[in-house]
């Protein structure tokens, strides 16, 4: 059986096969499914594959995704999406997890990058205050999921909608995006130096960070059953 990540390789390769219209509201469809983290990873690409195999099928004898999808395929999508299996338990914790562990991945990594910077040109101390790194790494990884699921429902809301009125979801995005920034910078200059200081080298931040995006991929390949 082939998994996840094999039947998005084979959609994007066949996806070229699509005429303009034809791809435009397929990819709208596409979109629109994937981003429900409700339905089942794998159950969600088999039935994108088989939209995709009909619909080429159909242009073939010069019909369009209309013919297909009808003319609200918003609702077409939400008929198939209630009736796809629901994402399993297991597999929900293993996605957090790939999520959790990634933020944290490209936190230390970033961390380790302006170390070394900003060391060439100012004297800059490696020491970290434990429990403030805690209390990032915590308002991070709850704003990231938080963040992950609202920008999801923001994509969502603005698909099949016309091109005109998309602009509304860039300053949506913009604006949450300015608002965790600043809360972020906010929790981590109030609470600077909580905890044990302790002294931890540039590279010892990129291994850390290394390791973490190493897990995030292992757990992600997890969620998905693979």
């Amino acid at each position: 059986m082939r998994g996840p990540t094999e039947l998005i390789k084979e959609n994007n390769d066949k996806r070229e096969l699509l005429n303009t219209e034809n791809e435009r509201v397929y990819e709208d469809l596409l979109v629109y499914i994937r981003t429900d983290l409700r339905v089942d990873e794998h159950a969600s690409e088999e039935i994108l594959m088989d939209l995709l195999d009909h619909l080429l099928e159909a242009q073939e004898y010069k019909k369009n995704a209309a013919d297909l999808f009808g003319d609200s395929p918003q609702a077409y999508a939400d008929e198939l999406i209630a009736n796809l299996p629901s994402q399993k338990r297991r597999n929900i914790y293993w996605l957090a997890a790939s999520g959790l562990a990634g933020l944290v991945g490209w936190f230390a990594i970033t961390y380790g990058i302006i170390n070394v910077v900003f060391s060439t040109f100012t004297a800059w101390s490696n020491e970290v205050a434990l429990g403030s790194i805690l209390l990032i790494l915590l308002t991070v990884s709850l704003f990231g999921t938080l963040s992950i699921r609202l920008i999801f429902k923001i994509i969502r809301s603005s698909i099949f909608k016309p091109k005109n009125q998309q602009w509304k979801f860039y300053v949506k995005s913009g604006l949450y995006g300015m608002v965790i920034f600043a809360f972020m910078l906010g929790i981590a200059f109030l609470f600077d130096g909580i905890g044990p200081v302790v002294h931890v080298a540039w590279w010892a931040f990129l291994l850390i960070g290394i390791v973490m995006l190493g897990l995030s991929k292992g757990f992600g390949k997890l969620s998905s059953g693979q």
